[in-house]
C-alpha cells in the first residue's frame, strides 16, 4: 500500500524556481500530503544569492539539506526538467534508505560523467563576456514548451524567470550507483510536444524492469498545463508504506 504520510519533495526545472510549482503543491496539501518545494540557489526568490560558485554540485546540496534538515524519511522525491540533474546527483549525498521513491516529470536522467549541455538540442553555452557566467533564459514558445499559455500567463512567466550559472548546465554529474538503490522509480515523459529531448530517455528506461514508465499527453510544463493530472501522478508514485 502506498504511504500517504511520506513527504514529498519537488525540484522545479531551470530558470524557474518554487513559484512555478505553487498550484500542484497547494492541491496535493489540499489532499492531505506534506509537500516540499525548494527554490535552488540562485533562482527565483534566492536570485539575489547567484555567483560563479553556483553548479549542479551546490544544487545538489540544496536538495539533500532540505531532506536532512527537515529530518525526512521515505521521500519521495520527484524531479521535473532540469531538476533531474541536481536530484540523481543528490541522492549521492542523501542516506541509503532516505529517498525511497524517484519520480522523473519530462526530466533529464543522467548516467555518470554527463552534463546537461551534451544531453540537450539547445545547450546553454558561456556567455560572450569572458566576466558573465549566467546564461539567460530561452525563449521557448517555438519550441512548443509553453505554447499552451495565454499571451498573458507566458508575460507573466517570462517575467519571472531568472538567469542562471552556465555551471549548472556544464558541470558533469559523479554517480556511484546511488539512484539504482532507490526501490521504486517512474520516468514519466510528455507527449502533447514535440520531444526529441526526453522520449529517447523514456525509451532507454523501458528496457529496464526496476523502472515504470508511464505518458502524460501534455506540453513539457505539465505542472500549468495539467495540475491535476500531474497531482495524480505525483501520488501514483507515493512510496509504498514502511513495515
Amino acid at each position: 500500500m502506498p504511504d500517504k504520510s511520506a513527504p514529498i519533495v519537488i525540484v522545479h526545472g531551470a530558470w524557474v524556481g518554487a513559484w512555478r510549482w505553487r498550484e500542484v503543491a497547494d492541491l496535493l496539501r489540499d489532499r492531505g500530503h506534506r509537500v516540499f518545494t525548494p527554490t535552488l540557489t540562485g533562482l527565483g526568490e534566492r536570485s539575489h544569492l547567484t555567483s560563479r560558485d553556483v553548479n549542479l554540485a551546490m544544487h545538489a546540496q540544496d536538495i539533500a539539506n532540505l531532506i536532512k534538515y527537515e529530518a525526512l524519511e521515505n521521500v519521495l522525491l520527484v524531479a521535473h526538467s532540469y531538476g533531474g540533474m541536481p536530484v540523481t546527483q543528490a541522492l549521492e549525498l542523501i542516506p541509503e534508505g532516505v529517498v525511497t521513491s524517484l519520480l522523473y516529470l519530462d526530466a533529464f536522467c543522467p548516467d555518470d560523467g554527463e552534463c546537461l549541455n551534451e544531453l540537450t538540442a539547445f545547450p546553454a553555452h558561456l556567455p560572450e563576456d569572458p566576466d558573465d557566467y549566467l546564461v539567460l533564459p530561452p525563449r521557448l514558445v517555438l519550441q512548443g514548451f509553453n505554447a499552451h499559455m495565454t499571451d498573458e500567463a507566458r508575460t507573466s512567466y517570462e517575467d519571472r524567470r531568472t538567469p542562471q550559472s552556465v555551471f549548472c548546465f556544464s558541470d558533469r554529474t559523479k554517480l556511484s550507483g546511488a539512484r539504482e538503490k532507490i526501490p521504486q522509480k517512474t520516468y514519466v515523459v510528455a507527449t502533447g510536444y514535440k520531444n526529441d529531448t526526453f522520449i529517447p530517455v523514456a525509451e532507454r528506461l523501458r528496457q529496464d524492469p526496476a523502472w515504470r514508465v508511464d505518458e502524460m499527453p501534455f506540453t513539457h510544463d505539465l505542472q500549468h498545463v495539467a495540475v491535476e493530472e500531474t497531482a495524480d501522478m505525483i501520488e501514483s508514485a507515493l512510496p509504498a508504506a514502511s513495515q
